[in-house]
């Protein structure tokens, strides 16, 4: 997958992601927990579709797994990742502009406004 456009927006999936991931590395049974907590159960990534999910971003340079030495002491078998510096864009990029609907959609419509 080449890297985002700033045209193009995330995929909902991909957005939780970089969200749970904002507050640091984890493996991907806490993301799959990240992500139904952000979404307040609304959306629930099933293991191998999230592993897909993974795939697909790393391939973009918005995440990418940690190093070997780099993860917690006694879980080497688990693969944890990160949010890469365009990961961090991006995802930043995209709630700034999710923001702005969610704010036009909530503020009081106009009189004569359909």
């Amino acid at each position: 997958m080449p890297p985002p456009d700033d045209r193009q927006p995330l995929r909902t999936t991909d957005l939780l992601v970089l969200a749970a991931l904002n507050d640091g590395p984890q493996h991907g049974y806490a993301l799959t927990q990240g992500v139904a907590d952000l979404s307040r159960g609304a959306v629930r990534i099933r293991p191998g579709d999230l592993y897909r999910v993974l795939y697909r971003m790393d391939g973009a340079g918005l995440i990418e797994p940690l190093p070997d030495d780099a993860r917690p002491e006694g879980d080497e078998r688990r693969t944890y990742y990160r949010i890469t510096p365009l990961g961090r864009r991006t995802a930043r990029d995209q709630a700034r502009m999710l923001a702005d609907v969610c704010a036009a959609m909530l503020a009081p419509r106009k009189q004569g406004a359909r």
